[in-house]
């Protein structure tokens, strides 16, 4: 069980921040491909504490507000990244992914036990 949740955590990460850095590049943005893969990661850092403390926790409650905390901590560490790699006009367009793919972790994060 525990392998089958790495796999599908890995796979939806690792395929998600190559197809975020191939959108900031379709943007036109100026951007280095290892550099973003790398920050994207280190911008779930967040994510990461609160799979931890929602491994500690049964509450769906607690889960939940951990998860937005976090949510907001991850999105915001990764705003002026993405932000300053494209242009202010087509900003919105390289957030809003990196946005859904840290809110599909955090389902992930509440989902499973």
């Amino acid at each position: 069980m525990m392998s089958e949740v790495f796999a599908v955590a890995f796979a939806l990460l690792a395929a998600g921040a190559v197809i975020l850095t191939l959108n900031v590049l379709l943007l036109g943005g100026h951007i280095i491909f290892f550099q973003s893969l790398s920050l994207l990661g280190y911008c779930l850092f967040p994510l990461d504490i609160g799979a931890l403390i929602c491994m500690l926790k049964n509450n769906v409650i607690v889960k939940v507000v951990v998860v937005c905390v976090t949510l907001a901590w991850s999105s915001w560490a990764a705003y002026p990244f993405m932000s300053s790699a494209v242009n202010p006009r087509r900003k919105a367009l390289a957030l809003y992914p990196v946005f859904l793919m840290y809110v599909s972790v955090g389902f992930l994060i509440i989902a499973i036990d």
